[in-house]
Protein backbone atom coordinates (compact mmCIF):
# COMPACT_ATOMS: atom_id res chain seq x y z
CA UNK A 1 0.00 0.00 0.00
CA UNK A 2 1.34 3.38 -0.97
CA UNK A 3 0.88 6.27 1.47
CA UNK A 4 0.91 9.87 0.29
CA UNK A 5 0.85 12.78 2.76
CA UNK A 6 0.45 16.39 1.66
CA UNK A 7 0.61 19.52 3.78
CA UNK A 8 -1.77 22.28 2.71
CA UNK A 9 -1.66 25.96 3.63
CA UNK A 10 -5.41 26.58 3.41
CA UNK A 11 -8.68 24.76 2.83
CA UNK A 12 -10.29 21.88 4.68
CA UNK A 13 -8.23 18.89 5.75
CA UNK A 14 -9.37 15.61 4.26
CA UNK A 15 -8.42 11.96 4.15
CA UNK A 16 -9.01 10.06 0.92
CA UNK A 17 -8.74 6.28 0.99
CA UNK A 18 -8.62 4.64 -2.45
CA UNK A 19 -8.79 0.87 -2.83
CA UNK A 20 -9.55 -1.80 -5.42
CA UNK A 21 -10.85 -4.34 -2.94
CA UNK A 22 -12.00 -3.82 0.64
CA UNK A 23 -9.43 -5.92 2.48
CA UNK A 24 -9.14 -6.40 6.22
CA UNK A 25 -6.37 -3.79 6.29
CA UNK A 26 -8.67 -1.25 4.60
CA UNK A 27 -11.49 -2.06 7.01
CA UNK A 28 -9.16 -1.58 9.98
CA UNK A 29 -8.06 1.80 8.62
CA UNK A 30 -11.69 2.86 8.15
CA UNK A 31 -12.59 1.72 11.66
CA UNK A 32 -9.66 3.66 13.08
CA UNK A 33 -10.54 6.81 11.17
CA UNK A 34 -14.20 6.59 12.20
CA UNK A 35 -13.29 6.07 15.86
CA UNK A 36 -11.06 9.17 15.87
CA UNK A 37 -14.16 11.35 15.74
CA UNK A 38 -15.99 9.61 18.60
CA UNK A 39 -16.43 11.35 21.91
CA UNK A 40 -17.64 10.39 25.35
CA UNK A 41 -20.41 12.53 26.86
CA UNK A 42 -19.51 13.45 30.44
CA UNK A 43 -20.79 15.78 33.15
CA UNK A 44 -19.04 18.00 35.65
CA UNK A 45 -20.73 20.52 37.94
CA UNK A 46 -23.90 20.61 35.83
CA UNK A 47 -22.04 21.10 32.54
CA UNK A 48 -21.98 18.54 29.74
CA UNK A 49 -18.58 17.99 28.13
CA UNK A 50 -17.42 15.86 25.21
CA UNK A 51 -14.19 13.99 25.98
CA UNK A 52 -12.05 12.20 23.40
CA UNK A 53 -11.44 8.55 24.36
CA UNK A 54 -7.67 9.05 23.99
CA UNK A 55 -7.81 11.58 26.87
CA UNK A 56 -9.38 9.08 29.28
CA UNK A 57 -6.90 7.45 31.65
CA UNK A 58 -9.46 5.15 33.28
CA UNK A 59 -13.11 4.76 34.21
CA UNK A 60 -14.34 3.61 37.59
CA UNK A 61 -17.78 2.57 38.79
CA UNK A 62 -18.65 3.61 42.36
CA UNK A 63 -22.13 3.07 43.81
CA UNK A 64 -23.67 2.78 40.33
CA UNK A 65 -22.03 5.94 38.96
CA UNK A 66 -19.31 5.75 36.30
CA UNK A 67 -16.50 8.26 36.75
CA UNK A 68 -14.10 9.26 33.97
CA UNK A 69 -10.55 10.21 34.98
CA UNK A 70 -8.44 12.41 32.72
CA UNK A 71 -5.16 14.18 33.51
CA UNK A 72 -7.05 17.31 34.61
CA UNK A 73 -10.56 16.24 35.64
CA UNK A 74 -12.81 13.68 37.22
CA UNK A 75 -16.17 13.63 35.46
CA UNK A 76 -19.25 11.41 35.52
CA UNK A 77 -20.85 9.68 32.55
CA UNK A 78 -24.01 7.69 31.87
CA UNK A 79 -21.97 5.13 29.89
CA UNK A 80 -21.53 1.85 31.75
CA UNK A 81 -18.14 0.15 32.05
CA UNK A 82 -19.34 -2.64 29.76
CA UNK A 83 -20.56 -0.06 27.24
CA UNK A 84 -17.26 1.83 27.34
CA UNK A 85 -15.28 -1.37 26.93
CA UNK A 86 -17.43 -2.47 23.97
CA UNK A 87 -17.48 0.93 22.24
CA UNK A 88 -13.88 1.99 22.88
CA UNK A 89 -12.06 -1.36 23.10
CA UNK A 90 -10.28 -0.68 19.78
CA UNK A 91 -9.10 2.63 21.30
CA UNK A 92 -7.32 0.76 24.10
CA UNK A 93 -10.08 0.50 26.72
CA UNK A 94 -9.55 -2.68 28.74
CA UNK A 95 -11.56 -4.11 31.66
CA UNK A 96 -9.05 -4.57 34.48
CA UNK A 97 -11.42 -5.35 37.37
CA UNK A 98 -15.10 -5.59 38.16
CA UNK A 99 -15.26 -1.84 38.79
CA UNK A 100 -12.63 -0.39 36.40
CA UNK A 101 -11.73 0.02 32.74
CA UNK A 102 -8.30 1.44 31.88
CA UNK A 103 -6.91 2.99 28.72
CA UNK A 104 -3.92 0.83 27.77
CA UNK A 105 -2.29 3.80 26.04
CA UNK A 106 -1.95 5.57 29.39
CA UNK A 107 0.04 2.82 31.11
CA UNK A 108 3.55 3.98 32.00
CA UNK A 109 4.80 0.93 33.92
CA UNK A 110 3.64 -2.54 34.90
CA UNK A 111 4.74 -4.55 37.92
CA UNK A 112 3.75 -8.09 38.88
CA UNK A 113 2.07 -8.42 42.26
CA UNK A 114 1.36 -11.35 44.56
CA UNK A 115 -1.64 -13.45 43.61
CA UNK A 116 -1.05 -13.07 39.85
CA UNK A 117 -2.20 -9.44 39.90
CA UNK A 118 -0.55 -6.55 38.06
CA UNK A 119 0.11 -3.03 39.33
CA UNK A 120 -0.27 -0.55 36.45
CA UNK A 121 1.28 2.90 36.94
CA UNK A 122 -0.83 5.25 34.83
CA UNK A 123 -0.08 8.71 33.46
CA UNK A 124 -0.88 11.25 36.13
CA UNK A 125 0.66 9.08 38.86
CA UNK A 126 -2.33 6.83 39.63
CA UNK A 127 -1.76 3.13 40.31
CA UNK A 128 -4.41 0.66 39.19
CA UNK A 129 -4.46 -2.99 40.14
CA UNK A 130 -5.30 -5.43 37.34
CA UNK A 131 -7.13 -8.28 39.07
CA UNK A 132 -5.97 -11.83 38.45
CA UNK A 133 -9.20 -12.51 36.55
CA UNK A 134 -8.13 -9.97 33.86
CA UNK A 135 -4.32 -10.22 34.16
CA UNK A 136 -4.04 -13.16 31.77
CA UNK A 137 -5.97 -11.30 29.04
CA UNK A 138 -3.73 -8.24 29.50
CA UNK A 139 -0.60 -10.37 29.14
CA UNK A 140 -1.99 -11.85 25.89
CA UNK A 141 -2.71 -8.35 24.53
CA UNK A 142 0.77 -7.14 25.43
CA UNK A 143 2.34 -10.15 23.73
CA UNK A 144 0.31 -9.39 20.62
CA UNK A 145 -1.70 -12.61 20.79
CA UNK A 146 -5.07 -10.85 20.69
Amino acid sequence: MKIRVEQISEGEEEVVLRYREKTREIEELLAYLNKRSHTLLCRKEGEELLIKPRDVIYLESVDGVTYVYTERDVLSTAVSLAGAEAEYGPDGFFRCSKSMVINLYHIERLRSEAGNRIDAAMTGGEHVIISRRYAKALRRILKGSE
